[in-house]
């Protein structure tokens, strides 16, 4: 519509300055955007565990209680409306996941997730926007987070075009980079082996579908075992809720400070 629209108007002003790669113009701040709704996504959940470590711990558990965390620190700052895609041990798909967010009118989507690493005994951090992979890795994690979509083939099309969404672009990005930067610097008090393997983008569908900023943040790794007893304790996981909120509040001051 937007081709159709300047193919047809050589009278009109020229918008591609909007259009560009260059995040030297926050779109977010040039139209006024605010954040109002916080959806926060528990990954996983119901008959599907997501990883397991080696002394049984599931990924689903880590993801929920931390997201629970999470939400509790936010409401608290009386600034948020806050939701939990779930709020118990229930099966969820990719598509109700992002029906939850849409229906809600989610500003912000925040997936959280548990690294499983196999063959390795290494904790990394990283964080996901959506894009187009950059390795067969990332291809291979983004199999795994997709296998329960519940997407159609006829809808590739919209999400393959997802990508040049650039206001989307924008603000996914800087908010990956506030959570990973937030996550790295305070779980390396922990663990001064941590890896920081960066911001990156993947074709993760929920991430597709989801029309707002939104990121996948692997929290930790369940195959480091030391990694796994810390994760079993209801105070690092405490700990871990208050890295992502300061991320995620350092995002908002950031835009904040961009309006004004």
């Amino acid at each position: 519509l937007f081709d159709v629209y300047m193919n047809g108007n050589q009278d009109s002003q020229d918008y591609s300055l909007l259009l560009s790669r260059s995040d030297h113009v926050r779109l977010s701040s040039l139209f006024g955007l605010d954040v109002k709704n916080i959806v926060i996504d528990p990954g996983h959940g119901g008959r599907d565990p997501g990883a397991i470590g080696a002394k049984g711990t599931k990924e689903k558990e880590i993801t929920l209680d931390v997201s629970m965390r999470l939400k509790k620190r936010l409401l608290r700052r009386q600034s948020y409306n806050v939701l939990l895609t779930r709020e118990t041990d229930r099966t969820l798909s990719l598509a109700q996941r992002v029906e939850f967010a849409k229906n809600n009118k989610g500003d912000l989507f925040i997936s959280i997730h548990v690294n499983s690493l196999p063959n390795q005994t290494l904790n990394v951090i990283e964080t996901y926007y959506f894009g187009p992979p950059l390795n067969s890795e990332i291809l291979r994690l983004a199999q795994r987070e997709n296998k329960e979509s519940h997407y159609g083939i006829g809808e590739l099309d919209s999400i393959i075009q997802d990508i040049g969404n650039t206001l989307k672009r924008q603000e996914s990005a800087m908010l990956a980079a506030s959570i990973q930067e937030s996550l790295f610097r305070n779980v390396r008090h922990h663990d001064d082996q941590v890896l920081d393997v960066g911001i990156k983008m993947a074709p993760f569908v929920v991430l597709s579908r989801i029309e707002v900023p939104s990121v996948l943040v692997e929290i930790s790794c369940l195959t480091k075992e030391e990694e796994e007893v810390k994760l079993a304790s209801a105070e690092y996981r405490e700990k871990i809720a208050s890295f992502i909120e300061e991320g995620i509040i350092r995002y908002l001051e950031k835009q904040h400070s961009k309006k004004n």
